[in-house]
């Protein structure tokens, strides 16, 4: 295997300032947390893997999940390009403005590669703007140095790009191609960098209510018409379904149904419910509904076991059936392969991770504890594994992205309390054996019931507000900014 190490004892180049030495790097290691953190412009948006969770207690409706795509084409390209981009250099930096030279050097000893006359320079880390500047000059006034003249453009032809992975901030050099061509890079371990220097990019959960009422509500559902404008809302209750239409200034009820209700006893009962237009699908324990809300509201429903999935691992048939509160894999199922939890509440699955050569998945299991998935890979030869986290979080996990720090794998998730006390969300970045903060805990007025996701950035809450009385539902979505 090939290393990318430190700056040997004479530096990069005669003359140049020596970078400490002090850890070596492995190109296959830097290209795992390159693309386990970011995605290359013209690739799809991976899921920044979030996980939400509310109350310990097995209570309210949960998510299903639809595995990902593999961004595993990225990697042979990004691998030949390290391999064959000619001599190393530094993959850690004591100094970071030497880093930044270091990578000023490698661009202009790249004398094959046609830069044109400009540079772009972005920072999607959490390194403070002032930082990134301080970097960037330096990184200029070497290229002045070496007689390489490059002006900063919005759109030059050279990118500089500076992304985050679990626990370093990579400095990148690609070509604006059409086929992004790697000319090096340089890692920072994350604790190099002082509190001030990373107080760029920070994130936070944002939470909007969007509907009361006195009565029991498991999920909510909304969709707009073709102007985007609020155009049809469905309220999944305990006893009922609840058609509600825009009249410009506020919601009205227009229809009412009862439930269907499984003739097993139920503990916990849990519910969702999707939207698209004005066609509707939801679920109950071992129920599945498909309706039509256009004028009023249409449903008909299958009750059986294995109904309501799961699907983060397809090769195993996970579902919700009646006198249950939990996911398991389905009694009936005969197959080969075996799954060694007895059950969970929510997962969240997080994009493919090239250091693992597998999807792991943050599960909520139903001994009260939350564990790290990792999906066996027959291919590279990787067995499944499973590993208990260090946290003491709740039931409910969901995944959301952001759209300042792409790639970051984030978990949020509330404190493991009762259903007296208010619950809270946060934000986690969960890697194998470290789970880190990466947001404020947000309150809410009280418990949260239910949490799914609405979509790969925006999850939907239930909570009940002890101070009214009322349930509620909010939308959450990740944001950037204080």
């Amino acid at each position: 295997m090939g290393f990318i190490t430190n700056a040997p004892e004479d530096g990069f180049l005669p003359g140049t300032t020596d970078l400490p030495v002090a850890e070596s790097y492995s190109v296959v290691r830097l290209l795992r947390e390159f693309c386990a953190s970011e995605r290359l412009p013209g690739t799809h948006q991976p899921w920044s893997a979030a996980v939400i969770s509310s109350t310990r207690n097995p209570v309210s409706a949960k998510q299903k999940l639809s595995p990902l795509r593999s961004r595993r084409w990225i990697v042979p390209r990004l691998l030949a390009a390290f391999l064959f981009a000619g001599s190393p250099i530094a993959a850690h930096a004591d100094a970071l403005e030497d880093g930044a030279r270091a990578l000023a050097r490698k661009v202009a000893a790249d004398g094959k590669k046609d830069f044109g006359l400009s540079y772009t320079w972005e920072n999607r880390s959490s390194v403070s703007s002032s930082t990134s500047e301080r970097m960037r000059a330096a990184f200029e006034e070497e290229l002045e140095r070496l007689h390489t003249h490059l002006v900063l453009a919005a759109e030059g032809h050279l990118w500089i790009l500076m992304t985050e992975g679990p626990s370093h901030i990579n400095l990148i050099a690609q070509i604006l191609s059409q086929d992004r061509e790697l000319i090096g890079a340089v890692a920072f371990p994350k604790g190099q960098f002082t509190a001030a220097e990373r107080a760029g990019t920070v994130l936070r959960l944002d939470r909007q209510l969007l509907w009361q009422q006195p009565e029991m509500m498991f999920d909510l559902a909304r969709s707009n018409d073709p102007s985007a404008k609020p155009d049809v809302m469905l309220v999944l209750g305990r006893e009922s379904l609840s058609l509600y239409r825009w009249n410009q200034q506020n919601w009205l009820l227009k229809d009412s149904a009862p439930l269907p209700h499984s003739k097993l006893p139920q503990r916990d009962l849990r519910g969702e419910i999707h939207l698209e237009d004005h066609f509707f699908q939801f679920h109950l324990p071992g129920i599945a509904c498909d309706g039509d809300a256009w004028q009023k509201l249409s449903f008909e429903c299958e009750e059986r076991t294995g109904i309501w999935r799961a699907d983060f691992d397809p090769r195993l048939p996970f579902s919700l059936d009646p006198g249950r509160s939990f996911f398991a894999v389905d009694p009936h199922y005969s197959g080969p392969k075996r799954f060694s939890l007895a059950g969970f509440f929510s997962a969240a699955r997080s994009p493919y991770s090239q250091e693992d050569f597998q999807y792991p998945t943050t599960v909520a299991g139903v001994d009260g504890h939350t564990y790290l998935y990792l999906d066996e890979n027959e291919k590279e030869h990787v067995p499944e594994s499973v590993e208990r986290l260090p946290v003491e979080w709740g039931s409910d996990l969901v995944s959301l992205s952001s759209n300042c720090r792409e790639g970051l794998l984030v978990v949020v998730a509330s404190g493991a309390r009762d259903h007296t006390s208010r619950d809270t969300l946060q934000g986690f970045e969960v890697a194998a054996r470290t789970v880190a903060p990466m947001t404020a805990a947000t309150e809410f007025p009280g418990p949260i019931l239910s949490l799914r996701n609405s979509s790969e950035s925006e999850a939907m809450a239930i909570a009940f507000n002890l101070t009214t009385g009322n349930y509620e539902a909010y939308r959450v979505t990740m944001a950037c900014g204080d």
